[in-house]
């Protein structure tokens, strides 16, 4: 008798020893890099938006459950704690198992080094070290009911934070990003030898890419970098005063345009002939071609500057429709409204994003408002501080403005960002070598996931285009191809 008793006490023992050893270990593991378990935290899509309780919260339970399990007159409340503890964690890591692929480990040292698979076995094993503890200094068999409620309530409180959490950073996200595996990798690159290049666009299997310092030059590359062709782009006529030439692209034709010159030509990518279709019918600061006749333009209003959206329904002539509450005005209606259009042709849908505030506005073809939607910062309203010239009468800005959506490329239902603000937890160092990219889905009016576009040899992301297949990034003198990974390929709707 007095036998069984010490092997009972033995087993529980060292049940406890375990338990106080996992507890103190992961505690420390995670107080010794607090910055970068928050972090992970930060990333879960359970944990995403009480990041800063539970980075504290969790390391304190774990040695609290240590110092309780050590004191035998409260050991026993310390092992029912401890598996109510584990069975969370336990059901932490099926949902990652089961809805998510890509959460790092928020554990500390050696644990962070399991697998997903190999962590839920541990968390298994000592699930049922505990039960078996607890079982073993139990002075009842009526465990069983208490035991199942407590387990039960630690699950559907991990799944109840998932369920929610999922909900509010999909449509109210505080400014946290996700970063998951497999999203989007550099595969390629091609030296360009020119700091001068952007992207204009892309038809099957080739990018094209026009030059700032010689507009006419169009540099043509194939989809795997192995070939380059350059064209040279013929205008029928050239007695125009030409500032800022551009080129567009919507194939089969390219567009040659310049804002400040009322003049729009058109030609065939398999020619570069370009001939006069629009001469002196309206003046734009942006413009997206996207039928053989139509066009969603950016122009001013004739006495107060103010931008305002219209569409052309012909080329040749005059007559915009124009929609004056699509654009709204914080500051000025100049500066505060500015920002870049995308269409989505296998949507039908225009997209204007804001530079200087967290929103993004979707219309349809004919240019009706179809809803505006945010992006994930919190930046509601433009920080600008703008100032009128008494002699000329134009507006300027008197203090470097306030960025916060600078780039952007749509694909299909995808909408990509490059934003310039640094989200919660995201290191410093990462955003002294990278460039966020922001993906949203404009079908479901969401935020997806992001990013980085790191650094070429120093040079930052300044222009990028989103094909089918895959991104294409100017970095300096460098066209990158960066891949897109399953959990980005799947987003797409086709």
């Amino acid at each position: 008798m007095k036998s069984k008793i010490n092997i009972k006490s033995v087993i529980i023992e060292s049940i406890c020893l375990l338990y106080i050893l996992l507890f103190v270990y992961a505690a420390l593991s995670k107080l010794l890099d607090f910055e970068n378990f928050q972090t992970q935290l930060g990333q879960s899509p359970i944990l995403s938006l009480y990041a800063e309780f539970f980075s504290i919260s969790v390391i304190v339970i774990e040695l609290v459950m240590a110092i309780f399990i050590s004191i035998p007159k409260v050991r026993y409340l310390g092992l029912w704690g401890a598996v109510v503890l584990m069975s969370m964690f336990t059901a932490y890591i099926v949902i990652i198992l089961n809805f998510s692929s890509f959460i790092p480990c928020s554990c500390g040292g050696i644990l962070e080094k399991l697998g997903w698979t190999a962590h839920l076995i541990f968390n298994l094993g000592f699930l049922i070290l505990g039960i078996t503890a607890i079982r073993l200094n139990a002075k009842s068999n009526r465990i069983v009911i208490p035991f199942a409620i407590a387990v039960l309530a630690g699950v559907i409180f991990v799944t109840a934070l998932f369920l929610f959490s999922e909900d509010i950073m999909e449509k109210e996200n505080p400014f946290i990003r996700r970063f998951p595996n497999a999203s989007a990798a550099k595969t390629d690159r091609i030296d360009l030898r020119n700091f001068s290049y952007y992207i204009i666009g892309a038809d099957k299997d080739k990018i094209y890419l026009a030059n700032r310092l010689a507009p006419l030059q169009i540099l043509e590359v194939d989809s795997d970098f192995k070939n380059k062709k350059s064209h040279t782009i013929t205008l029928d006529r050239e007695n125009f005063k030409f500032r800022t030439v551009e080129v567009r692209l919507n194939p089969p034709y390219f567009y040659v345009i310049d804002g400040s010159v009322p003049v729009i030509y058109r030609g065939l990518i398999s020619t570069w002939k370009a001939k006069v279709i629009s001469d002196g019918k309206f003046r734009f600061s942006d413009i997206i071609f996207h039928d053989g006749k139509q066009a969603f333009i950016r122009t001013q209003k004739q006495y107060t500057g103010e931008n305002i959206l219209g569409l052309s329904n012909n080329y040749t002539g005059s007559e915009i429709q124009y929609n004056k509450g699509l654009l709204e005005k914080q500051i000025d209606g100049i500066f505060d409204t500015d920002g870049t259009m995308q269409y989505s042709r296998s949507l039908r849908k225009l997209i204007y994003v804001y530079y200087y505030r967290n929103e993004y506005i979707a219309a349809d073809e004919n240019l009706k408002l179809q809803y505006r939607a945010n992006t994930i910062d919190t930046t509601s309203k433009a920080k600008l501080k703008v100032v009128k010239l008494k002699q000329s009468g134009d507006t300027k800005l008197a203090a470097p403005p306030y960025m916060v959506n600078r780039h952007t490329t749509l694909c299909d239902n995808l909408l990509f960002v490059n934003s310039l603000l640094r989200g919660r937890y995201e290191g410093n160092d990462v955003w002294k070598h990278a460039t966020a990219v922001d993906v949203y889905d404009i079908s479901k009016q969401h935020y997806i996931l992001s990013f980085y576009v790191y650094d070429e040899e120093g040079f930052r992301m300044n222009n990028f285009f989103a094909a089918d297949s895959a991104m294409y990034i100017i970095s300096g003198h460098y066209l990158l191809k960066y891949g897109y990974g399953k959990n980005l390929k799947s987003k797409f709707k086709k």
